[in-house]
């Protein structure tokens, strides 16, 4: 039997290190803590998963009834629709995505992309905010995968795994330290306990 009490410390002790924000909610109060967060950001639109993607049932409705904008992430090929979308896109600045796991050793989210599961979400916003709960949360990379040996059709479905820790970081050849220029510069794990 896991004890998700101790994977759960050991994963917001690990995101902290790297900068990252770890947040345990029960999962019923998860909708207004997310509204919490989208107006201590000034934020009034999201770019989401869809609604059947994310943990959290009626998330999306919630945030719509509380006058949020939720930005559909997929983009047309075909001009002018594509430069508008993606001016749209340009100027959402949180993100909201589920995790297919969490890995407690490195502070680590795991998310599939695919349909309904857009990696923009997570990669060209400011904040990014990923919903998980105990049965994502694994000890580690090697534990999690363990668990995928018989699931051939997990991986087919996906057109790349993107895993993170923290927010995006990158420096220069004088070794200064950037956050934020290649992804968010605010990572935020929302456990719903």
């Amino acid at each position: 039997m896991t004890d998700y009490s101790l994977l759960v410390h050991q994963f917001a002790d690990e995101l902290h290190k790297l900068d990252g924000t770890f947040i345990a909610e029960a999962a019923e109060k998860i909708p207004a803590r997310v509204m919490q967060l989208l107006r201590e950001r000034n934020a009034e639109a999201v770019l989401a998963w869809s609604a059947e993607n994310l943990p959290v049932p009626g998330l999306l409705d919630h945030l719509r009834q509380e006058g949020i904008k939720i930005v559909d992430a997929d983009v047309p090929r075909g001009e002018p629709d594509r430069a508008q979308k993606l001016a749209e896109i340009e100027k959402t600045t949180v993100g909201i995505t589920g995790a297919d796991a969490a890995l407690a050793d490195t502070g680590t989210l795991a998310l599939r992309s695919g349909p309904g599961r857009s990696r923009l979400a997570s990669l060209s916003v400011r904040t990014h905010v990923a919903l998980f709960t105990p049965e994502q949360l694994h000890a580690s990379w090697a534990a999690w995968w363990a668990t995928l040996s018989d699931c051939a059709e997990w991986v087919s479905g996906a057109s790349n795994l993107t895993l993170i820790s923290g927010p995006s970081r990158t420096a220069d050849i004088e070794m200064t330290l950037t956050v934020g220029v290649h992804g968010p510069r605010e990572v935020i794990a929302l456990y719903a306990d």
